[in-house]
């Protein structure tokens, strides 16, 4: 009974620090670094919630313009801006590309304080430019996190969209 009663707590602190990631005021920012002509992205600069974005629920983040074929690639990058304890959050991301034609994007490891592993194959769109065809693109983002250890933390998880011709 009093390990099912510890599991029950640690499982509520886990989804309280979780949780209190976008409270602190932590968040995903993403920024369209477009190095080519002939694509936008509308709004140019995101705000997303790191706690909504690790929920597993689709967010619709953004408005993706190709006029013509262009490679595009998503980097991710973690800092923990505060932290208490020893703890360690880790998670993968999804983007979705949906328009007349629709590419996912798998980001394994893009919220990571701590160590994280991932099967080392080439993953288009992340690890290498995915080229997309001309046309317009709902930009949805969902994930999923995980928190290890004891503490806090307040991470900053930045996403950067590259594109080239």
């Amino acid at each position: 009974m009093k390990s099912l009663f510890l599991a029950a707590v640690l499982a509520a602190v886990i989804l309280i620090i979780i949780a209190g990631i976008g409270v602190v005021g932590s968040g995903i920012r993403g920024v369209a670094k477009i190095s080519a002509d002939g694509i936008e992205m509308e709004p140019a600069e995101l705000q997303l919630d790191v706690a909504e974005l690790c929920s597993g629920r689709e967010v619709r983040a953004a408005a993706v313009k190709a006029e013509k074929p262009v490679e595009i690639q998503f980097m991710t990058e973690t800092k923990t801006r505060a932290a208490g304890g020893n703890i360690s959050v880790v998670g993968g991301l999804r983007a979705r590309l949906v328009g007349e034609r629709e590419y996912t994007i798998d980001m394994p490891c893009a919220v990571a304080t701590g160590p994280c592993y991932r099967i080392m194959v080439v993953i288009p769109g992340y690890d290498a430019p995915l080229e997309i065809a001309p046309g317009r693109y709902d930009l949805l983002l969902s994930g999923t996190c995980t928190a290890d250890g004891e503490g806090w933390a307040e991470i900053e998880v930045n996403i950067v969209l590259k594109a080239r011709r």
